[in-house]
């Protein structure tokens, strides 16, 4: 026979109709609050043949003066869910959920105005540079093109019919032309004779940077109108050319002066 706990149930049994019905067993402290039972036309044996259903509920005693309190068997815990807030009345219609989202207009971002000098003054900047380098690069290469030409010093030579030494076109006058020390200096085998060799030096120096690197080159024509080829020096600078002219006298050349009228 179970003990009268509080908690255990006991079958009771009452003959109503021909049907047994079953009673849970409260304590006696809470007899007078239970109210009486009534007779129910479905049997619980038929609804729960396995055995009798577990309270749903947790009854809670309170300090020794037996106060008890009933909690929801689903509230226990702690933490429990709150109830679900209702508004309206019970006989008001639900209205139902909204499922529409408000569309809001694409506010397009404001982009700050640049100032028209702003790109100017980048491109001039981009385009200095670009200009600095690309001279950097052009001298560097046309250096690198004298030296495979010229060698260094500076040296170029040529051979020419000028009439000294009776020269012709089986035997011509060599002509050999050095940048020597910034200096145009100028070597003549008249009619290809070494023992007849004769020098000229131009009466210009070679001033500025990359001076002493300037090739030196020479041409033959008539610049005076006496029929008689003259010679031309031309010293090419980065920037300019720098040119002087010998006036050929029928046996050597000699430098230009004031008197002499030059066509170039």
């Amino acid at each position: 026979m179970p003990q009268d706990d509080g908690q255990s149930t006991i079958r009771r049994r009452s003959i109503t109709g021909g049907q047994e019905q079953r009673q849970p067993r409260y304590p006696k402290s809470m007899e007078r609050n239970v109210p009486p039972r009534t007779d129910d036309p479905f049997s619980e044996d038929d609804l729960f043949p396995d055995g009798p259903r577990t309270n749903t509920s947790v009854v809670r005693y309170t300090g020794p003066s037996g106060q008890i309190q009933r909690t929801p068997g689903a509230l226990s815990t702690t933490g429990g869910i709150p109830s679900r807030r209702q508004t309206g009345t019970k006989n008001s219609p639900r209205i139902p959920r909204s499922t529409t989202t408000q569309q809001h207009p694409n506010n397009p971002k404001s982009h700050k105005r640049v100032h028209w000098l702003l790109p100017l003054g980048v491109g001039m900047v981009a385009m200095l540079v670009l200009w600095m380098v690309g001279s950097t690069i052009v001298s560097w290469g046309v250096q690198r093109y004298y030296d495979m030409r010229y060698g260094n010093p500076r040296t170029s030579q040529t051979d020419a019919v000028v009439g000294h030494n009776h020269d012709s076109e089986t035997h011509k006058s060599h002509f050999i032309a050095v940048n020597l020390n910034r200096q145009a200096v100028v070597v003549e085998f008249m009619g290809g004779d070494p023992a007849k060799a004769k020098s000229y030096i131009a009466p210009v120096y070679i001033d500025g940077p990359g001076g002493d690197q300037a090739p030196i080159d020479l041409e033959f024509r008539d610049v005076t109108g006496d029929g008689k080829k003259d010679m031309i020096i031309h010293v090419h600078l980065p920037n300019q050319d720098q040119v002087s002219v010998f006036v050929n006298e029928g046996t050597q050349f000699r430098p230009s002066n004031g008197n002499d009228k030059v066509h170039i």
